[in-house]
């Protein structure tokens, strides 16, 4: 039996929350450009104030805080947008490939329901065990 915290999914269910997770990955990984934008201007701002011993010079101070005050704010919209994710039931396994999971019981098995970003519906399943690389057609399960 199952992990009581585990919310299990039929079919249906995990595919009719699949048009809020599409929207979420979207903002997700909008987000994720946004910190890593921030990141490179925080290093060039690093480079541009650089001192010949290596240290930052103190005038790129307000400006450092500026981007770094920035990064905190967007990477807390990106934490609370995976926070979204995990309260729709959902794994996130890759972001970038849109990649998830969702925990669905297979006779007396607990397997995991796969879906991809760009597939128009669930059309995978594996066991806990195998992963993305064992993915079989949802016709198996």
């Amino acid at each position: 039996m199952p992990d009581p915290e585990i919310r299990l999914f039929t079919l249906e269910e995990a595919e009719a929350v699949l048009p809020e997770i599409r929207t979420v990955l979207n903002r997700l990984r909008g987000q994720k450009k946004k910190v890593e934008l921030l990141e490179d201007q925080k290093a060039v701002e690093q480079l541009t104030w650089l001192q010949p011993d290596g240290s930052v010079s103190p005038k790129a101070g307000d400006a450092i805080v500026r981007i770094e005050r920035q990064q905190l704010k967007e990477a807390k919209m990106f934490t609370d947008l995976l926070k979204r994710v995990s309260d729709l039931g959902a794994q996130l396994k890759d972001l970038d490939a849109g990649l998830l999971d969702f925990f669905a019981m297979r006779g007396d098995e607990l397997v995991l329901l796969c879906w991809r970003d760009g597939e128009e519906r669930i059309a995978y399943w594996h066991d806990l065990e195998s992963g993305f690389q064992g993915r079989r057609p949802i016709e198996e399960f």
